[in-house]
């Protein structure tokens, strides 16, 4: 009859991100944090850190865990767990594997809730602080825990808080967990190699005449790559190449002529003078 019998409360609670509760139990070392030191000092029973429960909620959270009382259950021993405050211990999460720590294991389904937007530590936890992003029903019980592949919204960075609802089906119990995590904003995508506009081939220009004044000392000789065209020479006229004009000849017997008539009447006048 004794060996039939089953465990009459499950128990657990998340351990990695660990909830508050279980960073306050005994040998952790943000036991000793200002938020635990209070809870503690209101009554928080530190060993029972996986005992956070309520019978007969039936899926009926909203109606029996009042506002302002999430993190407790609503239970006056864990009230110190409520306390707002941003000095809550915080996971940084690096990736997406969850752990809930089963210390009496039993079948049931989990719900996951996170704050939106613009959350904030310091005032009191309400329901209507939450978004539901997660449920997962019946998960296998792995070396004593259940693990969990979660994807939290993409738009929330900075402080949050989860919250998480196991939700027993073989015990009339549901269990609550406060978590508080530090989420990192996505690193950016890499970034795309941008193509470089095509760029046209450049136009070669003519080569540019400089007319520099004549040095007496010699130029280095000037090595360029463009080929240069040589003037041809222009053929200049020239008496020795080419016949006198039509003109020309008329003109130079005129000037014979006139020297001749010159000469004869010279001689002409030099006979009648010495006659006379």
């Amino acid at each position: 009859m004794m060996l039939s019998v089953v465990p009459a409360h499950a128990h657990g609670a998340p351990t990695d991100p660990p909830s508050r509760a279980f960073l306050c139990s005994p040998g952790q070392p943000t036991a000793s944090s200002p938020p635990c030191r209070d809870a503690i000092s209101a009554g928080l029973p530190s060993k029972e850190w996986d005992n956070i429960r309520l019978a007969n909620v039936r899926g009926q959270d909203r109606q029996k865990v009042p506002d302002g009382r999430l993190c407790s259950a609503g239970l006056p021993k864990y009230t110190g767990l409520d306390a707002p405050s941003a000095e809550w211990p915080a996971t940084l999460l690096k990736d997406t594997g969850f752990t809930y720590r089963a210390t009496i294991p039993h079948q049931g389904s989990f719900r996951f809730y996170v704050t939106r937007a613009g959350y904030q530590p310091a005032r009191s936890l309400t329901w209507a602080d939450l978004d539901q992003f997660l449920s997962v029903p019946s998960p296998p019980l792995v070396n004593g825990a259940y693990e969990f592949q979660v994807q939290l919204p993409k738009n929330l960075t900075g402080r949050h808080l989860i919250y998480t609802v196991w939700q027993n089906t073989d015990t009339p119990d549901t269990y609550y967990s406060c978590t508080d995590v530090e989420l990192a904003a996505p690193a950016p995508p890499p970034a795309q190699a941008q193509q470089a506009p095509a760029v046209a081939p450049p136009v070669r220009a003519a080569p540019k005449t400089t007319r520099s004044a004549p040095s007496s000392e010699p130029s280095a000789p000037v090595t360029t790559t463009a080929r240069q065209s040589t003037p041809r020479p222009v053929p200049v006229a020239s008496s020795a190449e080419q016949p006198p004009s039509d003109a020309t000849r008329f003109g130079m017997a005129a000037v014979v002529a006139a020297l001749g008539g010159l000469a004869v009447l010279g001689g002409f006048m030099l006979w009648r003078k010495r006659i006379l």
